[in-house]
């Protein structure tokens, strides 16, 4: 696990671009505090910071392949590097080291860029062909790993986090108001997407390669996407059980792989649970498990407290307070790079520092939700209106197309509805930011809610995949979105702040291409509960009940907001200079913080990810 950056400038001396090199480097020190490796050449420099999991003495980076030909840059980690190392040892290959990095440079001279079906892990990495003078840029499937980049024609850099490429004095910091209005509207923004014009942001299973002398040819390019096209085989409840029990514990196994010590990210939910189930039974004896809590009913420590009984398992818990977030949240923008309306990694971040007094690498359930159908209230929500959609659509060409702006009654908002694509409406029905209900939008002006319905389209066209049922399509979107550019960042962003490597066991491929073949059915069955085969899975491992409702590290927002954090956070949005103000409209803002402060807006998430902004503005984009 580690941090990577490069530049190639062909106008820079060497010294000079070791020199721009080692400021991107120190700038991510975090991820990677147990040592430096950098090589330079005329034009070319790349580097990395590591924190040390595999082969401790002998997986420094670069790593060549046995003439130097062909050398990598790597972040993260290749969970099936054993069996990769046993094969590659047979074709001929050799190994100077014992690490999972290694790996890659003797795959990719046996398959080039085809290498990237034998890997089962997270990562993002630079390999560097001395041969053809090629640079290959690569993140994993899931995007677990980060990786921008910014190009201006002539010079190209890339890192695992965007303040390196900032660090350049050729890298613009012009910002994109569209940018803007989507992070406004949903959160978190979809790649390659940034706030600024300059720097785009790999997206999952995507690679970038292109030879040094013709920057030009540095276009992404697609290597995977999960796909539920194919008709599902495992249907009765009892095969995809005995499917997913066996896939799952062999990720959990090639998960807890490593040198140093590993344990578990434990919430009272079902996804954590599981995976502390799988790893005690795989490691019985010293299971560390990790919480965070806020006090009340919800909690999570209760819960997590009754697993780590059942389970046996060594438990840490750590309450936190609304201190603790004030003095956190300059902290969590910083490492975030880029705003992540996520209040939950607040709790991430403080759980990772408590876990990094005892291990240093620590297990997660993130993915569950999006391969199995977890989200049930809001699936079961969005198939009901995009049934009812459909239907409507049918009768289009007879009604009339109302300003989607300025549709305030429920006939007109059918109307436009039957004009919408089906992508356009799913993307629609996920808005979770400052426009809210559709009935009832806050925060944006007329023309600015316009422009919204044409990004909503014009992102629809990019994201938006068909599959082989409804259900199928709201999965693909979340996991290539929500999953990838909002939840995998927080999790890499936030652990790698605390200097601890998080695994995810279910965004394995296997695991994943078990849940493909799964109908949709036996994931989320009419009325729930979801991740319905998972339960099953889990109901001979645990006592406790399987039906808890799901929570993921709920910060206290409201009660913080409109109590003891409500000065400062007042301040920060309604500042003469505040950054948001470019944006938005000050008496609508206003508006909406009235309607927050007197119970009508349930608005706590969206002025975290605005107050976020504010200090991301101040703190990194300044």
């Amino acid at each position: 696990m580690c941090g990577i950056a490069g530049l190639i400038d062909p106008s820079s001396s060497e010294a000079d671009a070791r020199a721009h090199l080692q400021r991107m480097l120190d700038l991510i020190a975090h991820r990677g505090p147990d040592g430096t490796g950098l090589h330079t050449a005329p034009g070319l420099a790349l580097g990395m910071r590591r924190l040390s999991i595999i082969d401790l003495e002998g997986g420094s980076q670069p790593v060549w392949n046995e003439d130097q030909t062909v050398g990598v840059v790597f972040n993260g980690e290749i969970y099936n590097y054993l069996e990769l190392r046993r094969d590659l040892l047979a074709g001929g290959h050799t190994f100077r080291t014992q690490s999972d990095t290694e790996v890659l440079v003797h795959l990719y001279e046996q398959l080039g860029d085809g290498m990237f079906a034998r890997l089962r892990g997270m990562f993002a990495f630079a390999i560097f062909d001395t041969r053809k003078n090629r640079l290959l840029l690569a993140r994993d499937h899931f995007g677990q790993k980060p990786l921008y980049y910014a190009h201006d024609g002539a010079r190209f850099a890339f890192a695992s986090e965007l303040k390196c490429l900032l660090a350049l004095p050729w890298v613009s910091r012009e910002r994109d108001p569209d940018a803007f209005l989507d992070y406004v509207s949903w959160l978190s923004l979809p790649s390659p997407r940034t706030h600024f014009r300059s720097v785009k942001k790999l997206a999952a299973g995507s690679f970038l390669a292109f030879p040094l002398a013709d920057m030009s040819a540095a276009e992404p390019r697609q290597y995977w996407s999960y796909a539920l096209t194919a008709e599902p085989d495992l249907t009765t409840l009892d095969t995809a059980v005995e499917a997913l029990d066996a896939t799952l514990r062999d990720s959990v196994q090639m998960h807890l792989r490593a040198d140093v010590p590993v344990g578990v990210l434990l919430s009272s939910g079902l996804d954590s649970r599981a995976i502390a189930a799988y790893a005690q039974e795989l490691q019985p004896d010293g299971m560390q498990t990790f919480t965070v809590g806020f006090g009340g009913e919800e909690s999570e420590t209760k819960g997590a407290a009754e697993t780590a009984r059942e389970i046996h398992s060594h438990h840490h818990t750590l309450e936190l307070t609304s201190d603790d977030f004030l003095q956190s949240i300059e902290r969590i923008a910083w490492h975030l790079d880029e705003p992540v309306g996520d209040p939950a990694a607040f709790a991430v971040l403080k759980v990772c520092e408590l876990a990094r007094g005892h291990v240093k690498v620590l297990l997660s359930g993130e993915g569950s939700d999006e391969l199995f159908g977890g989200y049930d209230t809001r699936y079961l929500g969005m198939l009901t209106t995009l049934a009812r959609s459909d239907r409507l659509r049918g009768f289009a060409p007879l009604l009339p197309s109302p300003d989607a702006a300025s549709a305030p009654s429920r006939w007109q908002r059918l109307g436009a509805r039957a004009h919408q694509t089906r992508a356009s409406e799913t993307l629609s029905l996920r808005l979770e930011g400052l426009p809210g209900d559709v009935r009832t939008p806050r925060g944006l002006t007329p023309d600015q809610l316009r422009r919204l319905r044409q990004r909503t389209d014009e992102i629809a066209e990019s994201v938006y995949r068909p599959q082989r049922d409804t259900l199928s399509e709201l999965l693909t979107l979340d996991l290539d979105w929500q999953l990838a550019e909002s939840l995998l960042q927080k999790a890499d962003k936030m652990s790698m702040g605390a200097s601890i490597e998080l695994r995810t066991p279910l965004l394995d491929l296997r695991v994943a291409d078990i849940a493909a073949r799964i109908p949709s059915a036996l994931k989320l069955p009419p009325g729930g509960p979801g991740k319905f085969v998972l339960r099953h899975c889990l109901a001979h491992k645990l006592r406790e009940p399987l039906n808890r409702p799901k929570r993921g590290f709920p910060v206290p927002l409201a009660q913080w907001f409109a109590g003891p954090l409500r000065g400062p956070l007042e301040d920060a949005l309604f500042a003469p200079n505040a950054a948001c103000l470019a944006y938005l409209d000050r008496a609508l803002l206003r508006a909406a913080w009235d309607d927050f402060l007197s119970g009508a807006w349930d608005g706590a998430r969206t002025l975290y990810a605005l107050w976020l902004y504010e200090i991301w503005s101040r703190s990194l984009a300044k």
